[in-house]
């Protein structure tokens, strides 16, 4: 169904409903508790017509108990519970008459609308990339849908039989990896979100602004396209959200001299990504935002970051680590400055890598004395090179502040 210009067209909505606090809710394992409810767990079924959807805004545990439906083109599993994270918002489509098991969480919500949320135009882009395939950059502002049409194209292009390769190199919001770093993959089956998809390659970046460090940003990124390109039909390069100034223009047009991609999508509400478009020398193509794409706040976003650490960071283990074996550097002065192991760096957030300058795993500092580093991380590997961060991260992971360690 072709979309409308209005938002506020109430014709598109069949029933709304957010649950309270008094109602189930998820605990922070992503279960649900006894909220004092009689059963404990009560899931509500939803009928929905074909061609119909389900937006649902976590927190939120859904299960397909009938009928066929799909998540951005990739098809849901029956009978399988799946869980969307608080602010994450996903839409349900179903395909042919079906059944929808839903239980929400705190503050989560879901809406049922009479139409599809994707944009025809983001279908069109799938069938131009099928054909043409190569590499194509995603770039747009913060909160325009850029994540929901990368997990589209990939899914349509993937059920299509291209070997499609995805980087997520969105430093603040990122999907595959944690905040601070970017990340390549490849997509072997329809996902439903970018936190599906494995961890290739990923490097610390150190920040979640590119503006701090965007040579290195652009350097990284072009590598993991290299990387990608001998394995993969398609390359989708997903971008982040800084495109507003004459400084993020000249990243992103930077960005896009040194990919070299065949394709720019550009993705706005309006015409705000026409100066972007205007400057790139390639083939670009200006898509439209889902009008169900949900803006999210300032806090809303720190907090997005902060599940994003967790989710890499918790059940960590103490690793010590030597001077003698590991070399301690800045993010941004990787190649002029080598810090000494006496600095007061604890709580920030620091990149393990390898020989090849890869990341093994994210940390956090507890300590440094005596020439050692006691650091809080998943991997057990011995880094090569331990990158300091600028992001300063309390013991339950929480965004301190940033460090003006220089």
């Amino acid at each position: 169904m072709v979309q409308k210009d209005s938002a506020t067209d109430m014709s598109r909505f069949a029933w709304t409903s957010k649950a309270s606090r008094s109602d189930n809710t998820l605990n922070e394992s992503g279960s649900f508790r006894n909220a004092g409810l009689d059963p404990p767990v009560r899931a509500i079924t939803h009928r929905i017509g074909q061609g119909h959807t389900i937006l649902l805004t976590g927190p939120v545990q859904f299960k397909l108990s009938g009928g066929r439906a799909e998540c951005f083109g990739a098809p849901i599993t029956p009978d399988t519970w799946i869980t969307v994270e608080e602010l994450r918002q996903e839409p349900i489509l179903a395909t042919e008459p079906a059944a929808l098991e839903v239980k929400i969480g705190p503050d989560g919500s879901w809406k049922e609308l009479v139409e599809s949320t994707i944009p025809t135009g983001w279908t069109e882009a799938a069938h131009i990339l099928q054909r043409q395939q190569g590499v194509a950059v995603i770039v747009g502002e913060a909160d325009s849908g850029k994540s929901s049409l990368c997990t589209f194209l990939a899914n349509m292009c993937v059920q299509n039989g291209l070997k499609v390769g995805v980087i997520d190199a969105d430093v603040g919001q990122a999907d595959i990896g944690p905040p601070t770093t970017i990340s390549s993959s490849l997509v072997s089956e329809p996902i439903l979100t970018l936190q599906d998809l494995r961890q290739e390659t990923s490097f610390f970046i150190g920040d979640t602004s590119p503006s701090s460090v965007p040579d290195k940003l652009t350097r990284l990124i072009v590598r993991l396209k290299e990387n990608l390109v001998g394995y993969s039909e398609l390359v989708l390069v997903n971008t982040d959200g800084w495109v507003g100034d004459s400084a993020a223009l000249r990243f992103k047009d930077e960005l896009i001299h040194e990919t070299r991609p065949d394709l720019v999508l550009g993705l706005s509400r309006g015409s705000e990504i026409d100066p972007l478009l205007g400057m790139v020398s390639c083939a670009s193509i200006r898509l439209p935002s889902s009008i169900y794409a949900r803006t999210r706040s300032k806090e809303e976003r720190k907090s997005a970051r902060e599940t994003g650490y967790r989710r890499f960071l918790l059940d960590s283990k103490s690793m010590k680590i030597n001077q003698g074996n590991t070399t301690l550097r800045m993010f941004d002065r990787s190649e002029q400055q080598v810090l000494r192991w006496d600095r007061k760096l604890k709580g920030f957030l620091s990149g393990l890598l390898d020989d090849h300058q890869e990341l093994l795993g994210i940390g956090r500092i507890r300590e440094m004395v005596d020439g050692y580093a006691l650091v809080e991380s998943r991997t057990t590997e011995q880094p090569r090179f331990l990158e300091i961060g600028n992001i300063l991260l309390s013991s339950k992971y929480e965004e301190m502040g940033y460090g003006m360690l220089h």
